[in-house]
Parts: structure tokens; sequence; C-alpha cells
């Protein structure tokens, strides 16, 4: 099916023939998804019963008064200072709202999308494009606050990435892959235009089990065919689990290799899309997922962003044991197998578990529920609270010392962390977790930049009883602490089987210098995976412009070359986003093309030009060249579209700062420093130039502020103790000369500085 691709606009005779037309389109796509599910039903009746209640099925629907749970009966709602309006005319529907012109206008509603607790819908933006309305359904029932109206991210303006009108919000290249079926998202560059097609509006048979048409061909009696269809075997490992005399599972039966995981993860986790997927369990070599990073998780590999289970799920004992989703949830409804904890009882013992003993709750009471303690939820879309599915025992310890969330004072908010610890302790005195090691703690180290974070990461990387997704996630931060200790790390990594290890020492080798890079990478070049090789290729990109003594023989540079088109082939792929045709520029740059980096920046601009990566970017390459008139064209172009964007604002300073101009960098350092992503280099920089000012208490006040983002950065603990001795605080000069001999040890000259001090506070 081939989606239409005219332009929403304001209704008249000409937008009434397009509603149809899109309409007798998706009838026939639906019509074909129909015949189908009829043919799966009649051998397979009670699953396809199972899916059609489902949020499968649910996923995507054409908007009809049958699938629209929102009410369109000329209902109201405040948005942006005006009124949108939703309304129904026959069997379309409609929604008014203010243009990015402020002047009203009044779009077909396209598509519904999901069901359950809300529900979004789509329209029509022209050229193939198919973006989302601002606005969505709450769908629970009305004593849980539902059944209303309500802006799904009233915080955003047309500058941000969820905005309405922008990327974030586009069906395409964001949405559609999973809540279609057999998705092709068909992005044309010269003309920006989609030509995206799907055999399957929602999340069909064959979103999961892959194509039928062999199967089908068998089940009506052709036996000269053997193949059923999508061969690999996607259900348990383990029909149950149960706990041994160590407490840990063990499966009651043979454990039967499965790819399930594999195929829920294709949606139900957070990753890069790559290319389009060639089969349901084709998740290593399509999609690029992200690991237990500052940001998506907390320290602890908690769920703290959008992060869809899998990540989560990886790291928890349940998944190293052998079991799978659907020992848990019933594959085709995604309900709950089992209700309350009998789900969690099939396998952990009732006697033990369901007792005032374990959990310290009134049986029935909120605490008692095995999800309470161990599956906490948090909300996203304002609605929609998704449980974390690590299944981590509560750690109020960790809170106290990390500042990590834990679930019992996620009900108890009047108490303290260490009230929670005190109560567990009451129940477990002799708990084998509180007080006990954790690798939220390294992680929280390489997050912060402490001294000793190399050697702790380097342990966990290396250490076969953590979980895959956690040694990654401790090499992915290793990139911040180069050593011997990390070499050996690297090098266990590229070798190991496991492909988001290998995909972690790319950015573990980052910070070497490119021909030991490639001693450590280059055989991730003949990977089977193209995340991995792609990105191998992008970190070794460099050795093609190497000098003579360290360049490439031609065996190898043809090899590289290779896989450097590959990675350009995903940028094209990818190519309907600004961050593509950066990549691409930083590309070119880094193989001294500067002509070409220059284009492909201008090309992100184009195709993105909120993406202000690529004005920063293109702004450098004028530095370069020592343009400063047009570093600052482009920088004001950026600020033009988001004069809040704290990376364009340090850029202008430092332009002002090379000409001479500090007044004149002052107020684009102070906007750069307060701005929501400003980094701590942005505020420390700022310090700096406050101190170079003489403006000796602001700057103190804003050097601790980048202390208190990144207290491993010895620059910053240095200049505070220059100061703060500056104006014979010595109490304070010496507290960071301490934290600087910490970070910095066996350094003879920060020695000296500290014995100094020490005889000014003498004195």
């Amino acid at each position: 099916m081939k989606l239409g691709r005219q332009r929403g606009r304001p209704l008249g005779k000409s937008s009434f023939i397009l509603v149809v037309g899109i309409l007798v389109a998706l009838a026939s796509a639906v019509s074909f998804s129909a015949g189908l599910e009829e043919k799966c039903a009649s051998c397979h009746a009670e699953q396809v019963k199972d899916w059609q209640q489902s949020h499968h099925f649910h996923a995507m629907e054409p908007a009809t008064p049958q699938t629209v749970l929102g009410d369109f009966t000329n209902q109201t709602l405040n948005y942006q200072g005006a009124t949108a309006t939703f309304t129904r005319q026959g069997e379309q529907l409609f929604i008014s709202m203010p243009g990015l012109d402020g002047k009203l206008q009044t779009l077909a509603v396209a598509y519904t999308f999901g069901y359950e607790p809300l529900q979004q819908y789509m329209f029509d933006a022209g050229k193939g494009k198919y973006q989302f309305f601002p606005f969505a359904w709450d769908s629970r029932v009305k004593e849980n606050g539902g059944q209303r109206w309500f802006v799904l991210h009233p915080e955003q303006t047309p500058s941000d990435e969820f905005h309405w009108s922008n990327m974030g919000q586009n069906w395409n290249q964001m949405c559609a892959d999973c809540h279609s079926t057999d998705f092709r998202k068909g992005f044309d560059l010269e003309s920006q235009s989609y030509h995206s097609t799907y055999s399957a509006v929602n999340v069909s048979c064959a979103a999961c089990h892959g194509s039928a048409e062999q199967h089908l061909k068998w089940a009506e009696g052709d036996k000269s065919i053997a193949d059923k269809g999508y061969s690999t075997y996607i259900g348990v490992k383990a029909p149950l689990f149960r706990e041994n005399d160590q407490g840990l599972m063990q499966a009651i039966a043979d454990i039967k290799p499965s790819r399930q995981v594999q195929v829920c993860a294709s949606c139900h986790s957070r990753r890069s899309a790559l290319a389009d997927s060639q089969a349901p369990d084709d998740y290593h070599n399509t999609f690029e997922p992200a690991l237990i990073t500052e940001g998506l998780y907390h320290a602890d590999g908690q769920i703290w962003d959008e992060d869809y289970v899998w990540g989560s799920f990886l790291q928890s004992k349940m998944h190293e044991a052998g079991v799978t989703c659907s020992n848990c949830h019933n594959p085709h409804s995604g309900q709950i197998k089992l209700p309350g904890n009998q789900v969690c009882t099939q396998c952990h013992t009732q006697e033990t578990y369901e007792d005032k003993k374990h959990h310290g709750h009134t049986l029935g009471s909120i605490g008692s529920a095995c999800v309470d303690c161990h599956m906490p939820s948090t909300t996203y879309m304002q609605i929609d609270a998704r449980r974390d599915h690590s299944f981590k025992v509560p750690r109020p310890d960790l809170s106290q010392s990390l500042g990590v969330p834990n679930a019992c004072n996620g009900c108890h908010k009047d108490k303290s962390a260490k009230w929670s610890e005190a109560n567990i302790l009451q129940w477990h005195p002799e708990s084998n977790y509180l007080g006990h090691e954790h690798f939220a703690t390294a992680f929280h180290k390489g997050d912060t930049g402490a001294a000793d974070a190399g050697q702790e990461l380097t342990k966990i990387a290396q250490d076969p009883r953590y979980p895959d997704i956690i040694r990654a996630s401790a090499l992915h931060r290793m990139a911040r602490t180069p050593g011997q200790n990390a070499v050996v790390a690297i090098a266990r990594a590229v070798r190991d089987g496991d492909p988001i290890k290998r995909q972690a020492a790319i950015e573990a080798a980052s910070a070497y210098p490119t021909p030991d890079k490639w001693r450590m990478l280059s055989e991730l070049l003949d990977d089977t995976h193209l995340p991995v090789r792609t990105q191998a290729a992008r970190s070794l990109a460099r050795m093609l412009v190497q000098p003579q003594e360290t360049a490439l023989d031609a065996t190898d540079s043809a090899r590289l070359r290779k896989v450097l088109d590959e990675y350009r082939e995903v940028q094209a792929y990818q190519a309907d986003r600004g961050f593509a045709h950066t990549n691409l520029g930083n590309l070119e740059h880094e193989l001294g093309r500067s002509r070409n980096a220059e284009k492909h920046y201008r090309k992100a601009i184009e195709v993105e030009p909120i993406f202000m990566p690529a004005y920063v970017n293109l702004a450098d390459l004028y530095r370069i060249r020592q343009n400063e008139a047009k570093v600052q064209e482009v920088l004001q172009q950026a600020l033009a579209i988001n004069e809040g964007a704290a990376a364009v604002r340090y850029a202008m300073a430092m332009s002002y700062i090379r000409q001479g101009d500090k007044p004149k960098a002052l107020p684009e350092l102070k906007a750069a420093a307060s701005g929501a992503d400003a980094s701590a280099n942005f505020i420390y920089t700022y310090g700096l130039l406050l101190q170079d000012m003489n403006r000796i208490p602001d700057a103190i006040v804003q050097l601790q502020k980048a202390y208190e983002r990144e207290p491993g950065n010895p620059d910053i603990s240095y200049t505070l103790s220059q100061l703060y001795a500056a104006n014979q605080q010595y109490d304070r000069a010496l507290f960071y000369a301490k934290k600087l001999n910490a970070l910095v040890p066996g350094n003879q000259q920060i020695q000296q500085m500290l014995r100094q001090l020490e005889q000014q506070q003498k004195d």
C-alpha cells in the first residue's frame, strides 16, 4: 500500500476529495490485512482473537468514527493562546488549530495511533509525510482522570524537536517501523518526499512471524514445501523456571534456543534504525541499540527516559536464566498471563515471597505486590505509566550515595532514603544487596569524571558476573578513561561474541591515536553486523589520511573504503534527518575535504533547520578558514531559529573572543551557561571570562556551578582553589586543592600547592 501524498490544508472541495482518496487507499490496505487475518484464523482462531484485543492490533488504524476514541463532537481545547476544535463531518474527522503562522488551519485526521491509555492522531503534511497532531485523547475512564483532550507537549516551541511540525513528531522515520508491518521508508532526498509503504497498517502476524506465503501454501496442501514460512523459533526457551537450593532460577526443562527477545526488541528497545528491516529477528543488523547511559537510564540501570523494556530486561537475572517475554505475557494479546503476583509465583515460591516477612506490607495493600518493589513505574507522555523490567531490588542506600531513585520512596515520598534502608534491614538483616557493591558506583564515577573511574569501569567490563549490556555500558564510558587497562578490556570485547560489547568497544577506543585504534578495531571491519562494522569504519576513517609511515596498504585501504561506503549508505537511509548530513560533513572534514563537508552541513540545515550542531560545525569550518564574518553569519542564522541554543551561543562568544571583543562575548557566554542544555564547560568558560574581567564573586558562583556538574574535572578544581587562595579564603582553597590532588594523584606541583595553602592557613 502506498500512502497518499497531498498536503493537508484548510478545508475546501479539493480537501474533501483528498480525504475520500485517503480512505479509499486505506480501505484496500485494511481489506488486504483482513484477508490474511481470516486465513490465519482458520487454523489459529484463539491467537487471532487475542491479537484483535491487543495494542498491536490497535497500533495504527485508519481514522474513522469506529476507530477513533476521541470526542469529535465540536469539542474545544486551549492551545497556544487560541482554540483547537475537534469536529466530524459525516465519516470524516477534523482538527482545527493554529499553524506556524498563527492562522487557524483545519486538517483531516488520517490515522489513529495507539489506544490505551491515550490515543494520538496523524495528518497528511504533504509529499508523503505524516505528522502527529499536538493533542492526544486520554482514553482512561473518567474516574481516573480520562475521557479528555490534552496537549501532549505543551512546553514545545517550533525550535524543539518534538514540536508537532518537526521530525520528532514525524511518523515516517520515528514511529512507522514499529506500528506497521513490513514498513519501507522510501525517502527521496532530491524531492524531500516520502514514498512509504507497508503490508499491513498495524502490527500484524507477519511483523513477528515473517512472511506467511510459504506457510499458507503448505497449509493448503502443497507438501513439497518443507519450510512453513518464517522458520526461526521465537517461543519460550523453557515453559517454567524454579529456584534451586542456591536461590538461582533454573529451567524445569532443557533450554531451547529462541530468537524471541531479539524479535520483540525490534520495537521494544531504544535504538536507531540503520536500514529497513529484512526479517523480524534482524535486530543486530538493522538497529544500533542504546546502552545503559547517562540521560537514558539512572546510574543503577533504572529507566529514566523512554527506553522501551529491552535495555532493562537484559540487565535482569530473569534474562540471564533464560526467561523470555512470553513466560509472563501472552504473546498475542500482550496481556500478563496470570493475575497479580501469580505471574511471578509461577516460578518464585509463593510461601516465601507472598509473605509479610519478605515484603513488609499487609497482603493486598500497596507494597505487597511484587511489581510495587521490583518493577516501579515511570510515567511518560503525562499519563502512560511503564514498569521497569530490570526487576531490581530496592536500593535506598544507593539513593543516599548516588541520588538514584528507589521503589520505597517512590511510594513513601514523605520519608527519607535512610528511613527506607532501615526498614528493609529490619525485614532482611542479612541482606545480600544493601551495602554491597553495585555497578552504579562505577557508572556514576565514569559519568562525573572521578579519578578512579577507569579502573572501576575496566573491572566491570571484564567481569562475567555482570550482564552483557552492563559490561558494554561500562566499555562505552571508558572513552573518557583511556589507559593500558582499557586497552586490554577493548581487545577482549572486540573478540567477544556479543555484538553490543563489540559496538561499545568502538566507543571505548575513541580517545586513542588512530594507528592504535586500527590495531584494536580493524578486524571489526569484517563484522557480520552492519552497525558494528560501519561504526568501526567511521572510527578508523582518519587512517586514509595518515602520514606515510602509518598509512594503510592497498588491501586494508580498500577494506576500509568499502565499509565507509556502507556507512554513507546508512546516512543516506537517515537522510531525512539533519544528523545524517552532519555525520557525512564530519566524515568529509576528517578526510580533509572541506568543501564537501560544507555542502553536507548546508544540506543538514536545509533538511532540518532546527538541528543546531549543523550550524556550529559549519561555523567551525569558517573559523578554520579564519573568516569570522562568515562564522557569525551562520550562527546568527541559527539563533534566528533557536535563540536559546547553548552551543550556538558558546560558539558566538568564542568568535567574539577571537576578535578580542570580550565585552561582546560576555552576554553570549552568560546565555550559553544559563541554557537548558548548558554543559559544565560552558559554565566554566563563563566563569573564566568573569574572572578575567575581575568580577571575582560572580566568577566563583559560576565555577562552583561547573564543579557541581562535573566534580571530576581537574581544571575546575584548580581554578577554584587559585581563586579562593587569591581571596585569602584558604579553607575553601584547600578544599578544592585536596579534590584536585585526589583527581591527579602523585603530581608534585599540586602537592607543593597543598603544602603552601596549609602553611598560609596556619599563618
